[in-house]
């Protein structure tokens, strides 16, 4: 081999066995990695990019428990329904919520300005609807023999369209207050109600997710969802309509209390016993008539529908994590806000922004369109599982003209943020200089900061990495075992072995490991239990596992040690050692002997003894070829000497007799001895 093949051969192995000394790194580069972190006025779109994201105010509403609807009229003023006191209240633009109405029942899922400027309210339970007039007078105008009024929209010609349940219908209510029920479907509840362009009324149910189209007096099924329930409906400039499917949110669900005429055949079989993964789907109704998936999460369920123009795209308003997300016709998405409450639960169109409420905690926030000048991004906590030492923090971003991107960090050793852990890094600015240079911590926090000076224009971080090295830990053993070799048992049918080793020894089995997962040599010792000095048994062995030939010792108690070390995986400046003896232990290599033999008259009597191991059994044969058990005096052969005694009725007259004696470590030995 020339000297050039051996540098490369050596660094070859050099690489294999230092592999666990490599650099890691934890990285996000994903939407899916991003969303784990929390937002603070920025956007993670589908592509994991994180930008700024729109302007935010928080609105303060009335104290109540709940906010359940919402509307915005064109002047700015705001109305609220709550639960559960079913009051509603208003707010002029800029100004105070003041209480306008309140109703007997508990909730109020239903508000509607008309185009007369008046205000429709449906309460729940008990569902009644009652207009409220400009001088703030309520009147009832629908007492249906229903428990829900579950939305309330107005077609082209100022009728006003009403979504209910237990009895799963829509009824109309023309401005000369007259009545008339214009969908009966087979469903409990009917939930969402949608006004198109056209003048057709769309309609979505509450139990099994069917969008029905009402128009000049005719129903038909647009769609039939795998979901339960229909929950919002939307539509954009070119006439396509968006829809969402949930698994029911619905708060109250009832059996329906009256048969009616089915609209359609009950699903079929495979699609009740078809699993479905989604918990929410947002589909799109196309001008043709074909429906598009475009949208799904297995994890949050949509609460709110609303159509964003400015941004020609779909606000998605979830829970439980209280996101809203925007979702372009093409599938693209961004989630561009998360709020402190669980559920984002209404959407309304206000003042070139959009109006959200929100529950658990119940809240207002104002979205507007334009871009914040700053925000920031704050990673899960990464746990190292062990103390490391951190290096380099790298990062990539498009960075047009006047936006910036910069990055801290803080460390610590508690699974959550608290005053152990380091204050928050001065900002890193260049990734090809933001050293992060501490050591000694295992968790650790990120946060991304992103600026503009431009109000057109947002930075986009794309990834980044912090690169660390795992603290080298010393191995950890845990438990010595010396045993006796389990004989193995011959097989009925098998051909004995060629050779039977006939060596004695002692399997020792260990338990070790490492917490960086290294990989492992150790080394063995032995010594007597009084004595003062370790003999050295074997070093660099590989496998947690040594048979120890017992008849290199003399008998006695002994000791072993095991000692590890992680120096095939580590240079060894940074190798790190333990050590662990195990308890006593005996090695008997010397079978007992026959010792005190004494005959007198009738009776034989010997003794049998071992010098390190208790005696486990005494035979006695007069041919050598049948052997006969014999139990000590005591009946219990468990000491390192026991006495035995034979009768001549035993002997049957016989002048010569074999005695076998064996100890517990196997060792046998026979005597021959004349009466």
């Amino acid at each position: 081999m020339n000297r050039k093949s051996g540098i490369i051969i050596g660094l070859f192995l050099l690489a294999q066995v230092l592999v666990a000394v490599k650099v890691e790194w934890v990285e996000k580069k994903s939407f899916t990695d991003f969303q784990k972190g929390s937002m603070q006025n920025v956007s993670i779109d589908n592509r994991g990019r994180v930008s700024l994201g729109p302007k935010v105010q928080r609105i303060t509403g009335p104290g109540e428990e709940f906010y359940l609807s919402l509307e915005a009229a064109r002047n700015g003023d705001i109305y609220l329904g709550t639960g559960h006191n079913a009051a509603v209240y208003h707010a002029s633009k800029g100004g105070k919520f003041e209480q306008v109405f309140k109703g007997e029942q508990l909730d109020v899922y239903a508000l509607l300005i008309s185009s007369t400027g008046d205000l429709y309210v449906g309460t729940s339970p008990n569902g009644r609807v009652f207009k409220i007039d400009k001088d703030k007078k309520a009147t009832p105008v629908f007492d249906p023999d229903e428990k829900f009024i579950w939305d309330l929209k107005e077609d082209r010609q100022g009728k006003i369209f009403c979504a209910v349940g237990n009895s799963g219908g829509v009824y109309s209510i023309a401005k000369d207050g007259q009545i008339e029920n214009i969908l009966t479907a087979e469903d409990a509840h009917i939930v969402a109600l949608y006004v198109t362009r056209d003048n057709t009324i769309l309609a979505g149910s509450g139990d099994r997710g069917i969008l029905y189209a009402i128009s000049n007096r005719k129903t038909r099924v647009v769609f039939d969802s795998p979901l339960e329930e229909i929950k919002g409906i939307c539509e954009d400039d070119e006439g396509n309509i968006y829809f969402a499917a949930v698994k029911s949110v619905v708060s109250t669900r009832s059996v329906k209390e009256v048969e009616i005429d089915s609209l359609l055949q009950k699903p079929d079989a495979e699609k009740e016993a078809a699993p479905v993964r989604e918990k929410s789907i947002l589909y799109c109704l196309g001008s043709d008539g074909s429906v598009e998936r475009i949208w799904a999460s297995a994890d949050e369920s949509i609460y709110s529908v609303a159509y964003d123009r400015k941004a020609r795209a779909v606000l998605l308003g979830t829970g439980n994590s209280g996101r809203l997300y925007r979702v372009k016709r093409d599938g693209t998405f961004a989630m561009i806000f998360e709020d402190d409450s669980a559920q984002i639960f209404g959407i309304a169109e206000n003042d070139g922004g959009f109006l959200l409420i929100a529950n658990n905690t119940a809240v207002i926030t104002r979205i507007e369109g334009d871009l914040n000048s700053s925000g920031t991004y704050f990673a899960d906590v990464f746990d190292a599982k062990i103390p490391a030492s951190f290096g380099r923090i790298s990062w990539y971003a498009d960075l047009p003209a006047q936006t910036a991107v910069s990055f801290a960090v803080r460390l610590g050793n508690s699974d959550n943020p608290d005053k152990s852990w380091t204050a928050w890094s001065a900002p890193f600015t260049n990734p090809d200089t933001a050293q992060v240079n501490l050591s000694g911590y295992r968790f650790l926090q990120v946060k991304a900061m992103l600026n503009t000076a431009n109000p057109l224009e947002s930075p986009a971080l794309i990834n980044y990495k912090v690169y660390y090295l795992e603290n080298n830990l010393k191995p950890q053993l845990r438990d010595i075992q010396v045993e006796k070799p389990v004989k193995k048992k011959p097989v009925e049918g098998e051909s004995p072995p060629a050779a039977v080793d006939s060596k004695k020894s002692l399997a020792i089995v260990w338990e070790a490991d490492d917490p960086n997962g290294d990989q492992l040599n150790f080394d063995l010792y032995v010594k007597k239990l009084a004595a003062r000095d370790w003999l050295e048994l074997k070093k660099n062995v590989a496998e947690k596992k040594f048979d120890l030939e017992t008849e290199l010792f003399e008998d006695g108690k002994y000791v072993l040690k095991v000692e590890a070390d992680d120096g095939p995986s580590n240079p060894p400046a940074l190798a790190k050692s333990s050590s662990l003896i195990s308890y006593p232990f005996i090695i008997d290599s010397t079978a007992p002997q026959l010792l005190d033999w004494l005959v007198s008259g009738n009776a034989v009597t010997f003794r049998v003894a071992d010098n390190a191991s208790a005696v486990s059994q005494v035979l006695y044969s007069l041919d050598g070829k049948i052997w006969m058990p014999l139990f000590p005096d005591d009946r219990v052969a468990d000491s390192l000497s026991e006495k035995y005694n034979l009768t001549q009725a035993n002997l049957h007259g016989g002048k010569l007799v074999f005695i076998k004696v064996s100890d517990e470590f196997d060792n046998t030995k026979v005597f021959q001895r004349e009466i």
